[in-house]
């Protein structure tokens, strides 16, 4: 067998080798070995693993602890010539580069990038909105008038800081005796929103109220001229049995406040009935039908022709038509109503529920004034309708001469009563009549016939009077209440014949 030879220039590398290891830290020897390999060994491309393609490890800092390193590896076998083709072994794992980390602001990059992970998180957000709003009271729905809002302070520093943080104009500032309390107007800034200025009053607890200046729409419709004997067209007076109820009370001396348009009050039917404290600057087809249907002692039978009547025109329009009345202008009329020391209140109109009417119309109330209102004419499907609806108030709604239901009129649990509302020939402007049809006119009916129980009865409180009306009420429809008929239709002789009884049994 013969020894393999060493030639002297490979003696030396080994020599060379051996002195730089012992002489050099172990980080420089692993490198210098390296070199020397590369060296012996040049790299023909054949090798796409190579090590020396990897990047180099960044040097660990000072601070950290070195984690413990294996000895020097040395392949003598290639130096010495056997084995040419074996490799040098890759580098070990602690001493390959560590991955790289990737930064918290790429990751979030990357997460907006993955359709399927940001979709969940934006349905989260919209939900969570509703949330949120849910904390302030609702806003009802209607028309109202779009750039207002109404409030209500404690104070007039409170109110002129409400003015400023908000960035309102104060357009008007009512002062109501019957609630006690000071209704300012508001216009919002300019690109402002009503309803989103409202969220933001009604949740500051500085203020004791705040509502949309919401518009409210008299509730009669088809007019039409008659012609030939004006009282024998009339078929009311004889559903409600006028002429005996006439036999017991006429409404001498009962004032009663109808807050609509304006009332005609130099028409020959409403001759001497308009009080001196009315302030009907106006005059509209709505209003003066309203008081016709109410007063009217001339060529028609009223249903309280000796009533007064204190007309306040709360609702404006081109000639009456299309007449909407807002939140304030009803809340004045309502005050001055009371100051008036009306004892029924007409409100032949309609519209959503808001809160500071509902303070006004318990307030009033409170004070003995009897309210009536027009149930409605959206429909048997339209929501409830405001006043109408509100507990303190006797919603009407309207008949015809064969006492079906008016089409037109809402129903719902709210309606207390029916009255004859179709075809009703009444007062219009100029001296004129006209026909028309809608729970307003059906509301001017009972709004009468509690004139009639007044005179009769003057200290009926309203409960009473609501007790009288339903409980003699002529049943129509279903037997018993129902939400289409209520009670069932008013009857004037029967409620005040009732009047008479409890009178005697409570003298006996």
């Amino acid at each position: 067998m013969t020894t393999p030879r060493i030639s002297t220039h490979r003696i030396g590398w080994i020599v060379l080798a051996a002195v730089v290891l012992t002489a050099t830290p172990h980080t420089q020897a692993i490198a210098v070995e390296r070199f020397s390999v590369a060296q012996a060994y040049p790299d023909d491309g054949s090798n796409d693993q190579d090590w020396r393609r990897q990047k180099r490890p960044r040097p660990e800092r000072p601070s950290r602890p070195r984690p413990p390193q294996p000895g020097p590896v040395i392949l003598i076998g290639p130096i010495l010539g056997a084995l040419p083709e074996r490799e040098v072994a890759p580098p070990q794992a602690d001493q390959r580069p560590a991955p790289r980390r990737v930064r918290p602001q790429r990751a979030e990059r990357q997460q907006a990038t993955r359709p399927k992970a940001a979709k969940p998180r934006q349905a989260k957000k919209k939900s969570s909105e509703p949330r949120q709003a849910a904390a302030v009271p609702r806003i009802a729905d209607g028309s109202f008038v779009e750039g207002e809002v109404l409030f209500s302070a404690p104070s007039p520093e409170i109110t002129d800081a409400i003015l400023q943080r908000y960035r309102l104009t104060r357009l008007e500032t009512a002062e109501l005796a019957l609630t006690g309390t000071t209704i300012v107007r508001a216009r919002v800034a300019k690109g402002g929103d009503s309803r989103r200025t409202l969220r933001a009053l009604r949740a500051d607890k500085s203020l004791l109220s705040s509502e949309l200046n919401h518009l409210y729409a008299l509730q009669a419709d088809d007019p039409g001229a008659a012609k030939g004997d004006l009282a024998a067209v009339q078929y009311a007076p004889a559903k409600m049995r006028l002429d005996e109820a006439h036999a017991m009370a006429d409404g001498r001396s009962v004032l009663v406040a109808v807050i609509d348009s304006g009332v005609d009050g130099r028409h020959p039917e409403l001759s001497g009935t308009l009080d001196p404290a009315s302030l009907s600057a106006t005059i509209g087809p709505h209003g003066t039908a309203i008081a016709g249907v109410i007063a009217a002692h001339q060529r028609l039978t009223g249903v309280a022709p000796e009533a007064r009547i204190v007309a306040f025109d709360s609702f404006l329009g081109p000639q009456g038509a299309n007449a909407r009345g807002s939140t304030l202008d009803i809340l004045k009329s309502l005050d001055k109503a009371a100051t008036a020391k009306a004892r029924i209140v007409n409100l032949s109109f309609a519209g959503p529920q808001d809160s500071l009417l509902s303070s006004g119309l318990d307030a009033a109330a409170r004070q003995g004034m009897i309210l009536i209102a027009a149930a409605g004419n959206d429909g048997p499907k339209a929501a409830p309708a405001y006043p109408a609806a509100h507990p303190a108030v006797i919603a009407v709604t309207a008949t015809g001469p064969d006492d079906a239901i008016y089409p037109a009129a809402n129903r719902g649990g709210y309606v207390a009563l029916a009255a004859p509302g179709i075809d009703i020939l009444t007062a219009a402007p100029g001296d004129t009549y006209a026909q028309l049809s809608g729970t307003s006119l059906a509301a001017a009916q009972v709004s009468g016939v509690a004139a009639l129980l007044l005179q009769h009865a003057p200290s009926l409180s309203p409960e009473q009077v609501r007790s009288i009306l339903t409980r003699t009420a002529r049943d129509l429809g279903k037997p018993g209440r129902d939400d289409v008929f209520g009670a069932g239709l008013v009857d004037a002789a029967a409620a005040l014949s009732s009047v008479e009884v409890t009178a005697s049994a409570a003298l006996q």
